[in-house]
């Protein structure tokens, strides 16, 4: 075979003859006439998974690995297109039942047949002091006591505080003991209305049927509040009848002016209990310095020195009035008559009056045992003792002022306004919470919706 024709045949082979593969050339770049001259090739199962994904429908599976199915395409029939359209549409109806028209319909039944009508009652009251507020009280207090004035030491200080005391009083453990003994607390809520009512009665499903689980529901129900701007404390009180509302209103009011009362007594009592207590122990210094005294005079044999030193100073006057008399005699009668026997006894009695002069000066300060240093102990102790002295009526007045102020009311509650007995329950807003209901489902349920979209947009390829 010539060179020549070799050429022709493989050219003949490369245009007429399909690949060896059996693959289609979809992607050759040969002329329209030579495409045109290939016989028809389904696409292998690569292409075709493709064109599936691209179409939105599923490819038909080989019927064993490595063999390809040469089957011609079939478009996807109205009914499988139509279950395809229905499927998003499902879903939503699904999800709107579930995120919007069930907890709207829930909460349509709970409101309309299950909740109960809860009544509150309201009181107001304040802490006063009588004729003026607690603050002017307080401060008035602390002036008397920086200018030491007894009666403002030994009265009753009190402060705004008193207002935040009684409101945690009142939500406290033992507002609810004292409710329970004297309100009948757990029949109020658990009345014939409110039986159906499961989240508002006690006992009910979500709270421990015991002490803590009534505690729990206490706070749910009663609430206090103060005002310190105004000083007004605010109690409000629910139950499901105005009677039981009212009266356990009223019983709280009492047990806040039960409190107001034991805080006063308890007040009167540490103020003349210190009264009295700086007076027993000036009592007991005045007595420990008469004892000193005592002591002191019964050691010294001297009922009182100052008189003594006066005793002396009049002794010491006299004696020297006596000799200045003599030294006048004994002067005119030496000028007189010099040799005159008269002289020399003249002379003698006055030199033993000085020596008696003498002797009374050293009874005042000449040594340890003269009067001088013992008057100066006994005049420390007397001034100890004067001081007691008036220390202790001091004190004794600060305890009848005390007394005096203890059968005053030093803080007492006021009612600015009693309990109400309501004629329309204050809750609940049927028609509100239903409305807030469908409306927090209703925007669930679309942003679901748009979630849901995005991320099926984003799943496709």
């Amino acid at each position: 075979m010539s060179r020549t024709a070799s050429v022709g045949a493989r050219r003949r082979k490369k245009v007429g003859s399909p690949p060896r593969d059996g693959r289609g050339a979809i992607g050759d770049t040969a002329s329209p006439a030579i495409f045109r001259s290939r016989p028809t090739v389904m696409p292998d199962a690569a292409q075709f998974t493709s064109y599936a994904k691209l179409l939105r429908l599923t490819p038909v599976e080989s019927e064993s690995a490595g063999t390809l199915p040469l089957r011609p395409f079939q478009p996807p029939g109205e009914a499988e297109v139509a279950r395809e359209a229905e499927r998003p549409r499902s879903r939503g109806l699904m999800s709107l039942a579930l995120l919007v028209v069930l907890p709207t319909l829930l909460a349509t039944v709970y409101f309309g047949l299950l909740a109960a009508d809860r009544y509150t009652s309201e009181a107001r009251f304040v802490l006063r002091m009588p004729g003026r507020s607690l603050a002017n009280a307080a401060m008035g207090l602390a002036l008397q006591n920086n200018t030491g004035g007894v009666a403002g030491s030994m009265g009753v200080a009190r402060s705004t505080d008193d207002g935040y005391l009684v409101q945690d009083f009142l939500e406290s453990r033992d507002a609810l003991s004292w409710a329970q003994a004297h309100a009948a607390l757990r029949p109020a809520w658990d009345a014939a209305p409110a039986r159906s009512d499961i989240l508002w009665r006690f006992p009910n499903p979500f709270e421990p049927k015991g002490e803590e689980g009534l505690y729990r529901h206490f706070q749910r129900m009663v609430t206090a509040s103060y005002d310190s701007t105004t000083g007004v404390n605010t109690l409000k009180v629910q139950a499901f009848s105005p009677a039981d509302a009212q009266r356990i209103a009223d019983s709280l009011l009492a047990a806040a002016e039960g409190l107001v009362n034991r805080l006063n007594e308890r007040a009167r009592q540490d103020t003349v209990a210190r009264a009295e207590a700086e007076a027993a122990r000036l009592r007991t210094r005045l007595e420990a310095a008469q004892a000193s005294l005592t002591a002191f005079r019964e050691r010294e044999r001297l009922i009182d020195p100052g008189q003594a030193t006066m005793a002396v100073l009049e002794t010491i006057a006299k004696l020297a009035q006596e000799a200045a008399l003599l030294s006048v005699q004994i002067g005119e009668l030496g000028k007189g008559s010099p040799n005159s026997p008269q002289l020399g006894p003249l002379r003698g009695r006055r030199a033993a009056i000085e020596a008696q002069i003498a002797k009374e000066r050293h009874r005042l300060a000449g040594d340890a045992q003269s009067i001088a240093p013992r008057l100066v102990e006994y005049e420390r102790l007397m001034l100890e003792r004067e001081f007691a002295e008036k220390a202790l009526v001091s004190a004794m007045t600060a305890v009848e002022t005390a007394r005096v102020e203890a059968q005053a009311q030093q803080v007492y509650l006021e009612r600015v306004t009693q309990p109400s007995a309501p004629d329309y329950p204050a809750a609940p807003w049927r028609f509100l919470w239903c409305a807030a209901v469908a409306v927090a489902g209703f925007m669930a349920w679309r942003m679901w919706r748009i979630v849901s979209e995005d991320t099926m947009a984003h799943a496709d390829p």
